[in-house]
């Protein structure tokens, strides 16, 4: 017994201290050029470099398992690659110049002066950031001339491209997080934004005497993230770390949706005539009926009925041994509960102090496509099937970790 824990003990340190190399060369597609001064970076990490005069780069990753490595330049298609788990020596990435699609948005853009930053802004850093105003607050994006804003009446959506990667300083997690920018729709119709980016992540200059402020509000982040929630599958430690799970079926509040829709394109049909324009609903309604009826509505609750029955991570979870991932599969909705007061690492706070919600939080998750994801061990999943909304959700880039964030240090 005491042999068998003593390898389980070296087999679990030669893990942690396992590193990989990645070597490569980024030329371009047509002409084969090699290509300096191109960001290579594992994406949602603080792991990137950029390539030499040759086009040579070399990445030292400290953690295991499938990764994606992405390879950016300003007038460069963005590439990502899946990377297996192993080490590559001559790792070849060809890039494809930019096509006129971007041009021909910035040219619809200047069509109509109006859709800027200083109209958009706001609506935009608000969806992007998130819903947690402590954390969004504390996030500026520092180059938004590079962004462009083009709302299209006909189908209420406003889309978002970058002419180069956005800069946002994350003063409450200590981060500059680069953005590459792929896509950004937000519909007014139905309240649905589709979003596609890759990020790269820096630690900003500070003084040590603020580094255990930034290493609680990291902690915060972390409690209740996607990424704890994988990484508790990953270790099946669910119950210990506060999630439960649920099979989930509801009965929608149609009224509401409804509702709700009339209210998201009345937004939208004020934007598009006014900069950042009252959307109070007074402001959006003249009757006062209706301004009451909708509040009403509004406030009830998005389903009607519900009917929940809890579930085991051993049900819905198999590792692969050969892998070293964890299968994460389901066919329907499910539920994830987290409470921050059953979770071990969660701080004990005293009845009068201040610190993170001990709010409970839902997460709602249901397959796209069927087959389920392979979890890797810091979270990490490549199959990008999972449609997710809820708590997790709505963070967003004010609460994102990068993915060798480890809780245990700074």
């Amino acid at each position: 017994m005491k042999k068998y824990l003593l390898f389980l003990l070296i087999f679990s340190s030669s893990v942690a201290l396992a590193q990989r190399t990645i070597k490569g060369q980024v030329v371009d597609e047509k002409t084969k050029e090699t290509l300096p001064g191109v960001s290579v970076y594992i994406n949602n990490s603080t792991i990137g470099t950029v390539t030499d005069s040759d086009g040579k780069f070399v990445l030292n990753i400290p953690f295991n398992g499938k990764m994606e490595l992405v390879a950016s330049h300003v007038i460069y298609k963005k590439k990502t690659t899946l990377l297996e788990d192993a080490n590559y020596d001559q790792l070849l990435i060809t890039l494809q110049a930019q096509d006129n699609t971007l041009k021909e948005v910035i040219i619809k853009a200047k069509k109509n002066k109006e859709d800027n930053f200083r109209k958009w802004g706001d609506l935009f850093t608000k969806i992007i950031m998130g819903n947690n105003l402590r954390f969004a607050n504390s996030c500026k994006i520092m180059n938004p001339d590079e962004l462009v804003f083009y709302f299209d009446r006909d189908r209420n959506e406003l889309a978002v491209y970058a002419k180069s990667p956005l800069l946002v300083e994350n003063r409450l997690l200590n981060y500059k997080i680069k953005i590459d920018l792929e896509n950004f729709t937000y519909s007014f119709g139905n309240d649905v934004l589709k979003v596609n980016y890759s990020t790269f992540f820096e630690d900003l200059v500070t003084h040590s005497q603020k580094l255990p402020a930034v290493r609680i509000m990291r902690k915060e982040a972390y409690f209740g993230s996607q990424m704890h929630f994988m990484r508790s599958i990953y270790n099946n430690t669910l119950t210990k770390d506060g999630f439960s799970i649920y099979h989930y079926r509801s009965i929608k509040n149609k009224e509401k949706e409804r509702v709700n829709k009339i209210v998201q394109n009345r937004i939208a049909e004020r934007f598009a005539d006014k900069t950042n324009p009252n959307y109070d609903l007074k402001a959006l309604f003249s009757s006062n009926d209706t301004v009451n009826y909708y509040k009403m509505i509004l406030k009830q609750d998005d389903n009607l009925a519900l009917d929940t029955s809890r579930t085991h991570s051993r049900k819905l979870a198999v590792l692969n041994r050969q892998e070293g991932t964890v299968k994460l599969n389901f066919a329907d909705t499910v539920m994830i509960k987290y409470q921050p007061l059953l979770d071990f690492r969660f701080p004990k706070l005293s009845e009068n102090s201040h610190g993170p919600s001990t709010k409970l939080q839902y997460t709602f998750m249901y397959p796209i496509e069927s087959g389920g994801v392979n979890i890797e061990r810091n979270g990490y999943y490549p199959e990008l099937i999972l449609f997710i909304y809820g708590n997790m959700s709505e963070r967003r880039i004010s609460q994102l970790l990068p993915w060798d964030y480890d809780p245990d240090k700074i």
